[in-house]
């Protein structure tokens, strides 16, 4: 039985247990097959027949990348195992945490065929020098203005999405499967860049597939996210019709944090209210078009700190993945494209 199949059971209260709400409440379990190694999840993998093992996984690089207001930003790339068939993800740590937080769930997906893109945002781990040594100081998250935590997503997030742009025309990847992961201040970020993604493709000159520009995010996993986070308020980008109406999401946040689960809980309700009730569904029909996830966990960790083994993160956002971006019927539209850059 897959770990996010929508049958009801029967709530188990034990610490580290998460339980799940969709669209309709319709799952508030699933406890005992969603924070242990389970029976459900080996049953997850040996169902999973259109997973080859690679012969050898590529390892991990380093790399650094210019954005256009000259930081030298840093970041780690796993590739994939598939080709052009590989799922790029992006992970988008927190506030004064950086990429390597992510190093184990990123391990994880790439093990699972994904492409990995994990970078220190601006302020954060070594992203934190301009090119060439000008300006004379390094950025510093603790003390960073308003305006460049919203660089992060109209800077950052833009070189990370031109190198994916180059790795998707070599046949590294299929960029039009993105999905992103983002934790506290990530998911803030991974909301506001989601939205500017969709923007991109909405005020695209050319109107043709193959010089599309944007609306490549068409997954979000937020990790305790928040409404607000200094220059990156949330609400507008989880109301913004590409995003509330189409992009899949999951949600993740730890309940016996009362402020944090009342954020996620909101930031979930503001999407929630615009996706279909599937009233009458079928369980095979809610299987395939359900497209909103909410994972409480019982504890008051947040954040990175849900990538404890015991909850499950990791695996759960490759069921996602694989569910949403590889199975779906929607998704059977996204096929690997050289994307080309339109001139207005």
């Amino acid at each position: 039985m897959a770990l996010l199949d929508f049958q009801s059971r029967r709530a188990v209260g034990a610490i580290g247990r998460p339980t799940f709400v969709g669209s309709l409440g319709l799952w508030t379990v699933l406890a005992t097959l969603l924070c242990s190694v389970s029976v459900g999840l080996a049953a997850a993998e040996r169902n999973s027949t259109q997973k080859p093992t690679p012969a050898k996984i590529p390892k991990p690089t380093d790399l650094t990348v210019d954005t256009d207001d000259g930081l030298e930003l840093a970041l780690t790339y796993y590739p994939g195992t598939k080709g052009k068939e590989s799922i790029p993800v992006v992970l988008l740590h927190g506030w004064k945490k950086n990429r390597n937080d992510f190093k184990d769930m990123a391990l994880t997906l790439q093990a699972a065929g994904c492409a990995v893109v994990a970078p220190d945002l601006r302020g954060h781990g070594q992203s934190t020098r301009w090119k060439d040594g000008r300006r004379g100081e390094s950025l510093n998250a603790a003390v960073m203005s308003a305006s460049q935590f919203a660089a992060m997503v109209d800077q950052d997030m833009m070189a990370v999405k031109k190198f994916l742009w180059e790795r998707n025309n070599a046949g590294e990847l299929n960029l039009d499967k993105l999905c992103v992961v983002g934790a506290e201040m990530g998911a803030s970020v991974a909301l506001n860049f989601a939205m500017a993604d969709a923007v991109a493709q909405d005020e695209n000159p050319v109107q043709r597939p193959d010089y599309k520009m944007g609306r490549f995010v068409k997954a979000l996993v937020l990790i305790s996210p928040e409404l607000g986070f200094r220059g990156l308020p949330v609400r507008r980008a989880a109301v913004y019709p590409p995003i509330r109406d189409d992009v899949a999401m999951l949600i993740f946040v730890g309940r016996q944090d009362s402020k944090a689960y009342d954020e996620a809980k909101r930031v979930h309700g503001l999407v929630e209210r615009h996706r279909s009730e599937l009233t009458d569904a079928t369980p095979a029909e809610r299987n395939e078009k359900r497209t909103l996830f909410f994972v409480k966990c019982d504890t008051k960790l947040q954040g990175e700190k849900l990538l404890d083994p015991k909850f499950n993160l990791p695996k759960l956002t490759a069921e996602f993945i694989q569910r949403r971006l590889v199975k779906s019927t929607p998704s059977k539209a996204w096929t690997w494209q050289e994307r080309k850059v339109p001139h207005s």
